[in-house]
């Protein structure tokens, strides 16, 4: 409806365009035409609909953008937002590569809106769009608008943008005798020298901060060295803070600039009394930076003497400038000077050495490992770890013996090289050593050092036994494969889970069904079988799910199976819970894993079937939680009952809250009464739980949509004549069926539902002879549904029952329609004898269906389209009479069993999305 209304009105618009050029596309459509056809398709679905209707709209040049721009109104007579949209884009379509030619058109279109525009947030619009395509040609254009005091930001803007403004510029800072502010933003954007003198003007007269620190810009990016003492005097004004004005911002950013430019003297002068005139470490800095790079002969003094400072920003800002220029000379010479450091400077110096990976300078790092100092230590270990080497492994690995032992196991993870042999070699070392690099070797998954840890086991230490066993489930390949089953027969207490967890990472690199075989075949001769349930559990197929189902430890087995990664676990899963009591908690628990896992239509029935087992509150707490995030309508009528026990009623009112709020204001009655207990179960919390005071604004509000939708009510000559409502626009109750696709949504019954017997709504009751009246929309092309009468539930309505015709049949894609396929027939019996012309999508149409024994009569918006006997139109032969599917007497040629039935169910048998119901109401006769 929304499109429609934009379509007319962009045509009562079209006739005020005067002057416009008639183009026509190749599909012979007017300016005029395209335009309404690619509002009506904005925002576009798909990215290429969207580039496609962007190139349509741009061919229509200077009139296509005139006219659009003559549809944007004033914020307080309408919205502009698809209008907007469909400019932007266009502007943005153009400027795109290889769109050159079609800009010029589009520019000269928005230049001449923007001068017919009278409302002046459109004409900033419109200057804002003209700036992402300017071109010299359009300088004058923004320049008309500097004076405006609504429009001078966003001409100014556009003459920043725009190539070639740098004269009108100019003219206008030079002509200006007051500080600007905007103009000061373009001379800094646009690099205007020539204005120099004019800003040092404005400096002087500027009697406020953000005016002060627009000028300061500007001089710092487009001044000389005529501007030095002004900048200069501005920094020592603020005590060379960076507030109120920035200037000093804007001083050091004129040094960079001079200094660019070749004037490295006037640079480096400012630069060293800057640095003495403050205290302050970043201005420091700052300066020290500006000598570093420019004072190419001091370097190596300059950050020596900055590395003797007691600021550690200071310190640290140097070695972080030095980056761009140090060598092995520089690092040489910052090493020599480690011994006169104090702690502090040398930790900074080391982690400088490290970040830089300073192989050669590995020898005076490593020595630093063993500082008494934690913090110089704990650099020197890092640092080591990122140069690399032998000789920072060795060291390393010396450390692990040491207080610091944690600090180079972290880095030995990290570190810059391999690290294997060292540490392979370290398992003949003292016994702490051991018990680190059996760890190293683990969590490096270092295989080649099985045998030596396989070894380790029959250590006297009893921690480097240990930690040798732990080592074996990152190591271990299937080349240890019966090694470790012989450990594992032999094994007790904690070690069996240890020397199972090895076996799982050794057959892990096998296929399931091999990782099945290899178990099996070892389990047959196992002194302790159970020991491998885990391990067949592991390879997840069906064959070890059997057997561990059959297995005689049923407690044991049922263990390993909660194990299984497997989808069939599901259903296994819910039938040990059925079966066994004791096991429901943890068998739900985990088949809630595996629902959750499943297809969305899936879901909602699996968590429903689990919580019909009555398992522990903790348990249908997680099921109600899992049926939230389903965010489906249906899955309320499951929660609902849980909201009535205290032990569950807190879960279930945030997943009814969860669902409603995706969904608002659809599922009628059955969401509204379970948002009532929702909100009162909130309420009840409020008091201790603030969260639970803003859930009950939130379901007040959902409730208000609700309580928003009309409820259908009977015409009083329908309710004399007797008259039953079957929807109202909220409640469902005398339906059954797929609510899931059938909803309730602002009034009607939304239809998602695709072809099939299983996804259709019908009613309780069943009807004999009925008028039957509705409403419909179609919300997009080419809609297929139907009206089943007399039909069985879950049957294709159209042969055991009648299927009366609903679909957009005017679509294109029914252009070979059959004509019994048409809007009112009664499918594949007796064709509708007039073909409905339906409106605009989102059209509400209105339709009645009388069913008097064989006669049926199909009217729609007031105009009878069939009327006939389905009796006589098959002769009485609804079926072949010689018993095949090929029946002569139907116009679809197929046997329709159920044609004669006395009564059956209404059913919306949904064949797609896209079709809207209401004001359904039925009269038996």
């Amino acid at each position: 409806m929304k499109k429609l209304i934009l379509i007319l009105f962009a045509g009562l618009l079209l006739p005020l365009v005067s002057g416009a050029q008639e183009v026509r596309d190749d599909r012979q459509r007017t300016t005029s035409t395209i335009i309404a056809d690619a509002l009506a398709q904005l925002p576009a679905e798909t990215p290429d609909l969207y580039n496609e209707l962007m190139k349509e709209l741009a061919a229509t040049g200077a009139a296509g953008i005139r006219e659009m721009a003559d549809m944007l109104v004033p914020a307080a007579k309408g919205p502009n937002a698809t209008v907007e949209y469909a400019l932007s884009g266009v502007v943005h379509y153009v400027t795109a590569k290889g769109q050159e030619a079609a800009r010029a058109g589009i520019r000269k279109g928005l230049a001449e809106s923007v001068a017919a525009c009278t409302d002046k947030p459109n004409q900033a619009f419109l200057l804002s769009l003209l700036q992402l395509c300017s071109t010299a040609e359009d300088v004058e254009v923004f320049a008309r608008y500097v004076d405006d005091a609504y429009l001078a930001d966003a001409a100014v803007r556009g003459l920043i943008a725009t190539p070639g403004s740098e004269a009108m510029l100019t003219d206008l800072i030079r002509r200006s005798d007051r500080p600007v502010i905007r103009l000061a933003d373009a001379a800094a954007a646009k690099g205007l020298t020539e204005v120099e003198p004019t800003l040092l003007d404005w400096a002087a007269k500027a009697d406020d901060d953000p005016t002060r620190e627009a000028v300061y810009h500007a001089l710092g990016c487009c001044g000389s060295k005529a501007s030095l003492r002004t900048l200069a005097n501005a920094a020592a004004a603020s005590d060379y803070d960076f507030a109120p004005n920035d200037a000093t911002a804007s001083y050091l950013r004129l040094l960079n600039r001079l200094a660019e430019q070749g004037d490295t003297k006037s640079t480096l002068a400012a630069a060293r009394a800057l640095g003495k005139a403050t205290a302050r470490a970043n201005v420091r800095a700052a300066a020290l930076e500006l000598q570093l790079k420019y004072d190419t002969g001091k370097r190596t003094r300059l950050l020596l003497t900055a590395l003797k400072d007691s600021n550690r920003a200071y310190r640290g800002a140097a070695l972080d400038a030095a980056n761009d220029f140090a060598d092995e000379a520089l690092q040489t010479a910052v090493v020599k000077k480690l011994p006169s450091l104090g702690d502090e400077a040398r930790t900074d110096v080391i982690n400088w050495l490290g970040s830089r990976h300073a192989a050669s300078q590995i020898g005076a790092v490593t020595p630093w490992i063993e500082s008494s100092n934690d913090e110089l230590a704990a650099a020197a270990i890092r640092a080591a770890g990122r140069i690399g080497g032998d000789e920072a492994l060795e060291a390393l690995i010396a450390a692990l013996d040491g207080k610091h032992a944690a600090e180079a196991a972290s880095a030995l993870r990290a570190f810059n090289g391999s690290v294997n042999d060292g540490l392979i070699a370290a398992l003949d070392r003292d016994p702490q050593i051991q018990i680190q690099a059996l760890k190293l070797i683990a969590a490096r998954r270092i295989s080649a050092a099985s045998e030596r840890v396989f070894a380790l086991l029959a250590s006297d230490n009893r921690a480097v036994h240990d930690a040798a066993v732990e080592a074996l489930s990152g190591i271990c390949t299937m080349q240890e494969f019966g090694p470790l089953c012989d450990l594992l027969d032999k094994a007790s207490g904690d070690e069996i889970g240890k020397y199972q967890a090895a076996l799982k990472n050794a057959l892990a690199s096998q296929q399931p069904e091999a990782q099945y075989a290899k178990v099996s075949e070892r389990m047959a001769s196992a002194p302790e079988k159970t020991r491998y349930y885990p391990l067949l559990a592991q390879s997840g197929v069906r064959a070890a799910i059997d057997d561990l189902l059959a297995a005689q430890d049923r407690e044991a087995a049922f263990r390993a199976l909660l194990t299984v990664e497997n989808p069939e676990m599901a259903n296994v899963l819910y039938d040990l819970a059925r079966q066994n009591p004791a096991w429901t908690d943890a068998a739900l628990t985990r088949y809630t894993d595996f629902i959750a896992a499943a297809a969305a239509d899936k879901q909602v029935e699996g968590f429903r079937k689990g919580l019909e087992l009555n398992p522990s509150a903790a348990v249908c707490n997680k099921l109600l939680r899992a049926l939230a995030r389903t965010y489906s309508l249906p899955a309320v009528s499951i929660i609902a009952p849980y909201l009535d026990n205290p032990q569950t009623e807190a879960a279930a009112a945030e997943a009814v809250k969860t669902i409603a709020a995706k969904n608002p204001g659809m599922g009628g009655e059955t969401v509204v009464a379970a948002l009532e207990k929702a909100r009162d179960s909130y309420a009840a919390r409020a008091k201790s739980d603030p969260d639970a005071g803003y859930a009950v604004d939130e379901i007040k509000g959902l409730l208000a949509r609700y309580a928003a939708i009309p409820r259908f009510e009977l015409p009083a000559d329908e309710a004399a004549e007797g008259f039953e409502i079957l929807f109202d626009g909220l409640s469902l109750e005398k339906w059954t069926g797929n609510k899931t696709n059938y909803v309730p949504q602002e009034g009607t019954i939304y239809v998602t539902a695709q072809f099939g017997g299983s996804g259709n709504l019908y009613t309780i009751k069943e009807y004999g002879d009925f008028i039957l009246r509705f409403e419909f929309a179609f919300d997009r092309a080419g809609v297929n549904n139907g009206i089943g009468i007399r039909t069985p539930m879950g049957v294709d309505a159209a042969y055991h029952g009648m299927e009366i015709q609903v679909l957009d049949h005017d679509a294109p894609i029914y252009k070979n329609l059959r004509i019994y396929q048409q809007h009112g027939s009664v499918y594949g019996i007796i064709p509708a004898q007039k073909h409905v012309k339906f409106g605009e999508l989102g059209t509400w149409n209105t339709e009645e269906i009388r069913a008097v024994g064989d006669h049926i009569t199909v009217t729609v918006n007031g105009e009878v389209i069939l009327d006939g006997n389905i009796r006589q139109a098959c002769k009485g032969h609804n079926v072949a009479p010689d018993g095949s599917n090929k029946n002569p007497y139907t116009v679809d040629g197929r046997n329709h069993p159920g044609l004669f039935n006395k009564r059956g169910h209404i059913g919306l048998l949904g064949h797609g999305p896209g079709i809207q119901f209401r004001n359904i109401r039925i009269k038996e006769l």
